[in-house]
């Protein structure tokens, strides 16, 4: 590749998922056009059991390249598995569920690379799409926000939905393959970028989040994200940039935790199947992972570099 040249590698993480929405879209943003000397390769790894059956046509009609890896296991493994296959000296992850907003978002990409080690675009909800779910209503909140406000907040706000890194860079960290839960890959690997003052910008270029999931498996997900917070705080690998450790840690040294643990013992699963009937304020979304929390026995572990 010329020194002046550029790929773009676009790593899609799946897990059986019908990827074609996202694929025909970024056909759009590669019609759209890329900057001088800029190129682009989308790279699919599926962890499913079997092979998917548009992957064949998905490859010849989108050019694009689809690897089978059932026998890893993990979102983190999946991701960093892409990076060692992509031919890019810039890796744009997106999750399988996500659909660019605009077809400028590749060139738009290409434009703010030189910019910073790492770029944010932002997670956004396509308007009346399912907005009667928890999942959307918690999603417009705490994940369409502009880059302004995550700025204020670089690191605790990064979000691995939508994101463009230097290959370099990437390969100096990776994703945390301990984490095989879900939830908080993105919360390590946001303050891994902090405690290597490594750059980061948020940028105005969202995808929009289509996989929907039921307010009872949210709900399911939220519990397993919050109980393996717990576990990263034991470990001594989160600090105050998490909001939700911060306002704990606060409780904590008051010892007002403990009547909230007890309140999570009295009415933690009445809330929970009240949020995901969707027959509680939202209010109480943020509660309940407050109580969960301080339902753990948690000793603050010495934080690790």
């Amino acid at each position: 590749m010329n020194i002046n040249e550029h790929k773009i590698s676009i790593c899609i993480a799946s897990y059986g998922d019908d990827v074609g929405p996202l694929l025909l879209e970024l056909r759009h943003c590669v019609d759209f056009g890329l900057p001088d000397l800029w190129s682009s390769e989308v790279l699919i790894s599926d962890q499913f059991y079997k092979r998917h059956k548009n992957a064949d046509s998905w490859e010849q009609t989108f050019g694009c390249r689809y690897i089978h890896s059932p026998k890893t296991k993990g979102r983190s493994v999946n991701r960093n598995g892409l990076s060692s296959i992509a031919d890019g000296d810039f890796l744009l992850f997106l999750d399988a569920d996500a659909i660019p907003k605009t077809s400028g978002f590749l060139n738009r990409y290409c434009n703010y690379a030189m910019q910073s080690s790492v770029i944010v675009g932002g997670t956004a909800y396509r308007p009346g799409y399912k907005s009667d779910e928890l999942r959307v209503k918690v999603g417009k909140i705490k994940e369409e926000i502009t880059p302004q406000v995550r700025d204020k907040n670089p690191y605790g706000s990064f979000s691995a939905f939508n994101f463009l890194i230097r290959r370099d860079v990437f390969c100096e960290i990776y994703f945390s393959e301990k984490m095989l839960e879900y939830g908080h890959e993105d919360t390590l690997f946001g303050l891994e970028l902090k405690y290597r003052n490594i750059d980061i910008l948020h940028i105005d270029n969202p995808a929009y989040h289509m996989g929907i999931d039921s307010g009872e498996d949210f709900m399911e997900k939220t519990a397993t994200a919050v109980d393996s917070l717990a576990k990263l705080i034991q470990a001594g690998k989160i600090d105050e940039d998490i909001t939700l450790f911060r306002v704990y840690r606060v409780l904590q040294k008051s010892g007002f935790h403990m009547i909230l643990r007890l309140l999570h013992a009295v009415v933690g699963n009445g809330i929970k199947k009240g949020l995901a009937a969707g027959n509680l304020p939202l209010f109480f979304y943020d509660l309940y992972k407050l109580l969960r929390l301080s339902s753990h026995s948690i000793k603050i572990g010495r934080r690790m570099p």
